[in-house]
Parts: structure tokens; sequence; C-alpha cells
């Protein structure tokens, strides 16, 4: 397939350039092109493109190659910015970088920070402060002093270990190059995908590269930035660094990807966000995809409706059903799995790992097969304080779970301290010697029918209804007890094809023969906690995933019919 003369224009274009890139437009072909003809116009200059994702940089780096032949491989670089910007540090620093901390040690130095200076703040703040801290050039201290402490305290001992975490990767590549102790990548041309979603020191590198002469290509598109929560500068950052470079802005207007009706009804709602980038979107596809709207009593209707629908189909693996979160694919991972509809879940975990489905299996693992961590965790689950837990866990660890159970009730006063605890525990002992007693009988759907009961009863009526069908699903199967928990928590695992299930965010990038996008309702899509316009942004980037049919739907209990559905003009 020939290059349309918009995709020719980028390819070609001299100088730095701002490519804006809409939906299935072939952003990547035209990366990779674009790449493939600076390698073969020009016999000397080294190319290096930068994105997001491993994935992206090995996928761009083949279709490059593969354009322009492996001769040219020495000239090319292309990796994600921090493995990119990992290279350039180990390359100049002669001190030594330091070691680089995985992801699973950050976070529990985080954890210890938070614990010692910020426990009445949330995990979750601390971390958002120390990333903030990280993606700007001129940070500002936040007003919490606790947090500030605990920010404080994690640099302190990321120093006195030696160590660096992700985040400092590219923080000290831009002040390496900007008090010039160390030199910019030896390249001629810089290639930069999905430009949208760099944060302030992301655009902070690109820039130090411009400054010293080098060629910059920013390919992306302001209407599918989705992560200002990582602090993406989207449309302003692509207006400031275009400013700043004095690029040529150029667009790929052509949807080649989904129907016309889509194309257009997705434009009216893009319209809505003022601050955005000019574009005349318009399809390839003249043809008309069908488009269904679908409003249910409840989320659980909701995923029954999906089930049954993509049941009925003989396509099943042409379709994808996306939701705002992972918490609300739960219930069709459920109604899927009650259906025997094969599925696979794409960036989130499985019901089954996931808190109130690892409590039922762990606990029904612990009745079955003896094991203490299910009943341990069962007793947090239901409010113990996880102090006492840990310290009644240490009662004759090499013994059954009865026997510790017994240990722990006949000496252990701790557990006096609480009526609730006491009462608690001494229910859970009473019910495991009858759970116990009915697994060697071999009677496991009463077994699974009393421990899920037992949990219900403490927990939130929304759980309680989650174990509920998770019930109903083990008691369908075959086999004794502990055959049936390792088979439903291993299928999930074992099965790569099928109707994927993920989020909208996890969709950015990919494309479906169908889409079913969920949970429509206000306070959901849009969400609460993110502003009207990154909404927005989500739901017209689940618009344009489809080729062909696009079914909305919503539950009534969950709140009113989400805005979107509105300004988009779709049909009711």
């Amino acid at each position: 397939m020939e290059l349309n003369p918009y995709q020719e224009r980028a390819v070609i274009a001299n100088g730095h350039c701002t490519v804006l890139a809409c939906p299935g437009s072939g952003k990547t072909r035209v990366l990779a092109s674009r790449a493939a003809y600076l390698l073969e116009a020009y016999e000397q200059g080294r190319v290096c493109a930068v994105t997001f994702t491993r994935d992206s940089a090995e996928e761009l780096k083949s279709r490059i190659l593969t354009t322009c032949g492996h001769a040219n491989a020495s000239r090319l670089a292309v990796g994600t910015f921090h493995s990119i910007a990992l290279a350039q540090l180990r390359r100049n620093r002669s001190s030594g970088l330091g070691r680089l901390i995985s992801e699973g040690e950050r976070l529990s130095l985080i954890r210890r920070c938070w614990k010692q200076h910020a426990k009445r703040h949330s995990l979750e703040s601390v971390i958002q402060a120390i990333d903030s801290s990280k993606s700007k050039i001129d940070w500002q201290p936040v007003e919490s002093a606790a947090i500030m402490a605990a920010l404080t305290t994690y640099g302190e001992l990321l120093h006195a270990e030696g160590a660096i975490d992700f985040s400092d990767l590219m923080l000290k590549a831009v002040q390496d190059m900007n008090t010039k102790s160390a030199p910019p990548l030896s390249v001629r041309w810089l290639l930069v995908d999905e430009a949208q979603d760099m944060d302030e020191v992301q655009m902070e590198w690109v820039k130090a590269h411009a400054r010293q002469g080098i060629e910059v290509t920013l390919v992306g598109d302001d209407d599918q930035s989705l992560y200002s929560f990582r602090h993406a500068m989207g449309y302003a950052g692509l207006k400031h660094i275009s400013e700043y470079l004095s690029s040529a802005v150029m667009s790929l207007p052509i949807n080649y990807r989904s129907p016309d009706n889509i194309v257009q009804h997705a434009n009216r709602l893009i319209s809505y966000n003022a601050d955005r980038a000019p574009k005349a979107i318009e399809a390839f596809n003249k043809l008309h995809g069908a488009i269904d709207i679908m409003r249910v009593a409840d989320r659980w209707s909701e995923a029954d409706l999906i089930a049954a629908h993509i049941a009925a189909k003989s396509d099943r693996e042409s379709w994808t059903v996306l939701g705002r979160t992972n918490s609300m694919l739960d219930a069709v991972e459920v109604a899927f799995v009650e259906r025997n509809v094969p599925y696979y879940r794409l960036g989130g975990k499985s019901v089954w790992d996931k808190t109130v489905g690892s409590t039922l299996m762990g606990l029904l693992h612990s009745v079955a097969g003896g094991s203490w961590t299910g009943l341990a965790n069962t007793l947090f689950f239901c409010g113990m304080a996880p102090a006492l837990v840990n310290d009644i866990s240490r009662v004759l660890p090499d013994a059954t779970c009865l026997e510790r159970l017994d240990a722990i009730d006949h000496d252990h006063p701790l557990l006096e301290n609480s009526k609730s605890d006491r009462e608690m525990f001494a229910s859970i002992q009473e019910a495991m010697r009858d759970w116990v007693q009915q697994d060697r009988l071999d009677r496991p759907a009463l077994v699974i029918h009393a421990v899920s009961a037992w949990l219900a009863e403490r927990t939130t009526e929304e759980n309680a209804t989650l174990l509920q069908r998770l019930e109903g699903i083990l008691c369908r199967m075959n086999g004794r007890l502990l055959n049936r928990v390792v088979t439903a928590t291993t299928r999930c695992k074992s099965i790569s094809s099928g109707t994927p299930i993920m989020t909208l965010h996890a969709a950015k990038g990919l494309e479906f023969s169908n889409v079913w996008i969920m949970g429509a309702e206000e306070g959901n899509l849009p969400h609460v906690e993110s502003t009207p316009e990154e909404e927005r942004r989500l739901f017209y980037v689940g618009m344009t995933r489809t080729k062909g049919q696009l079914i909305v739907s919503s539950a009534a209990s969950e709140g009113a019919e989400s805005r979107f559905i509105e300004e988009s003009e779709l049909p009711q």
C-alpha cells in the first residue's frame, strides 16, 4: 500500500516537524517510513527513535529495518525513553551510575518511608509526590510536611545505598546535558513516538538534543492523551515544544480503521474539548458500522448481557470488552466463565487473583490442603489486625491447619484483647472442623457453599454478590475440592485466545473488529476522579478502536447515562 499525500509529506519533511496522527491513520508506518527514508536518503548520520514501551520499541525497530534493510542497523537506535537514557548515562558517567533498583524494591522502600513519616496519608499520595518530583524540572514541594519528610527520607536512603530508581534516569540525563557534563546522543535525527505522553523532564530531554542541532520529529495525537495522572503534558506540551522548535506542524487526518459513521460520531464527541489541535478527520472506510446503545438495571445484568450476546456469536474472538476500571471487568469475567466463553484479560488481574477471589480460593485451599496461609489471609480479610494475624501465624508453623487453630485457642493471650477477634477466631475454628470433615467425605459443593456463606456474612454486600457468583462457578465444576481450586485459578492464566477484556487505557494503540464499551455512566465515564476533558478523550479512544460494530452499555443502578453518548450523538 502506497503512502497517501499526508503520510508522504510527513515522511520526507525537512527540519523539525510535528505530526498529528489521528486514530487509525498509520502512525507507526509513517514513523518507520520516515526513519527508513532518512537512513536511505543520507549516507551519514544516525537515527534514534524513542517510545514508551518495550513492545512498541521492538515493533518500530522491526518495521524500520524491514523497510530499509538490515544493512542500516548500525546507524539506528530504537528504545524506550528510559532505556535510551540509561545507555546514555552509563556511556558518559566515569564514576558509575549506581545500582538501579527494581520496581519491587522501590515500592518496599517507599512503603518504609510512608510508615515512618506519613501513615495518616495514603501510600498512593506518597508515591505520587515522589513521581511528581522526578517528572518536573522546577518541582514545587508539596504542602504536607509529613509527605515531604517521606520524600526526603526516600532520597536519602537511595543515596546512602548508592542506588537510583527508574524515574531518576531521565532527570539525571537532562541534568548532565544541561550542565555539559555529558553530551547528547550522537545522532542526527531524533524521532519521538506518542509525543503527547511526554512529561516535563522527557520534553526537556528532547529540547536539549534540539539545542545541539539534532532534528526532531514528534508524532502523536493530543486527542489520545490519557495519562495526565502520570504527568503527561498532552496538548499543552505538544503546543509548547512545537513552538519552541518552530517545527512544521502537519496532520494525518485519514482514519483507515473505523467506519465513516463511527468516525463522525467520535469527531462530534471530541469537538467538545476546547484545548486541542484542529484536525479535519475523515474515514477511508465509507461503509456504515452498526451502533447499539443498551441500558440495563445493574452491573451484573450488564455483564450477563455482554456474555450472552458474545456467547451467541460464531466469531467471539472478533469482540473485545472495554471498561473504565479493572474492577468493573470482574463481573464480565465471571459471566464469561459461567457461560464457558473463552476470554483473556489484558493489563489487569483475574478476578480469582484479586482480594475476594483469592481469599475464597485460599480458604478452600486451607480446607482441602491443610495450608495455613489461606486461613490467615481470611482472618485479615474479615478485619483482624495484621499484627495479630502475623503473631498467631508463628504458632506451630509445621503443624496442620486444625492443629495450629487448637494450639492458638489453647494459649494465646492476644486474642483475649478483642471480643470481635475472639468471636471470629472461635467461629472459623469450629467451621474449619466441619469443612475439613465434609471434604474428607468428598462433598465439595457443600464445602464451597458453606465457606462462601461464612465469608459473605463478614464482608460488604457487593463482595457477597461476587462470592455467590464465584461459588456457583466452583459448584458446577467436576472433581474434588482441591482439583476445582487449582483448575479455576489456572484456567484464566492458560488461555491466550478468546474475547479480550481490558480497560480503555489498555486499549490505546490497539484495534478490534468489534468493540463493546461498558459502564457508560456519569461518575464512572466520565470518572469522578478525572477531568471531563481527559475522560472524553478516553471515550473517544474507545470508540475509535473498532473496525466494525460498536456497542455502548450502562447500568441504571450505577448512575445516569454518560453525557458522552449525547455529545457524540450516538443513535438511541
